[in-house]
């Protein structure tokens, strides 16, 4: 379903409100020193650990990554309505 302009630029300012909020910073730099830290004390071939300290460090990188999307697409949505 695509999105409008308004709503694109509405999800792009609580985005970045997300993105400037202090408590969700640190807790993704919590979850991210979590997964470094049992990365290295985890076992060498333990691959179901190091498959789950990815997939938490991914779905981190994922949910940062989604929000500047977001952010870049109601800049976009902004310029055009101009």
């Amino acid at each position: 379903m695509a999105k409008t302009k308004e709503q694109q630029i509405k999800d792009a300012r609580e985005a970045e409100r997300l993105l400037r909020d202090e408590t969700l910073q640190r807790v993704f730099a919590e979850v991210e020193q979590h997964v470094f830290d049992s990365l290295k004390s985890a076992e060498l071939g333990d691959m179901d650990e190091l498959a789950q300290l990815q997939a938490e460090l991914h779905g981190v990188t994922a949910l940062r990554r989604r929000l500047r999307i977001w952010v870049d697409a109601g800049i976009i949505a902004e310029k055009s309505a101009k």
